[in-house]
């Protein structure tokens, strides 16, 4: 998924919300980089702007991370979006932060990077 999929995504799960259109666009990047750093650190225990882990700038930039991981940045930043709305819409928002946390979880459990662990490292041989 790229930078500007993710974007369009934002937009349709936060129901294309003209009116707080111009609160949010000027954070967008941000909330995009901040889920990207939170999804890298899962994956890498690195953080985004690291070597190897550049910030996506570009619409056409695809975050560095696995496919099936894309779609928690989306999520994240749709909770972020709400998050900064009224009672009702921080409400409506608390579903995606789960969705994101989950996705968070699968990558942990999964090893992330290296994968999982296959032996104990402090017990003797």
């Amino acid at each position: 998924m790229t930078v500007g999929e993710i974007k369009n995504e934002v937009m349709f799960q936060s129901n294309n919300d003209i009116d707080d259109l111009e609160d949010f666009l000027p954070y967008l990047m941000d909330y995009i980089n901040e889920a990207y750093d939170q999804m890298v650190f899962a994956w890498a225990k690195a953080h985004v702007g690291d070597e190897e882990w550049p910030r996506l700038a570009a619409d056409t930039d695809v975050p560095a991370l696995p496919e099936w991981t894309h779609r928690g940045i989306v999520d994240f930043v749709t909770w972020l979006v709400y998050r900064n709305g009224n009672p009702q819409k921080q409400e409506r928002g608390l579903a995606f932060r789960a969705a994101f946390q989950e996705i968070l979880a699968e990558i942990t459990a999964s090893g992330g990077k290296n994968g999982r662990v296959t032996k104990f490292k402090n017990i003797p041989v």
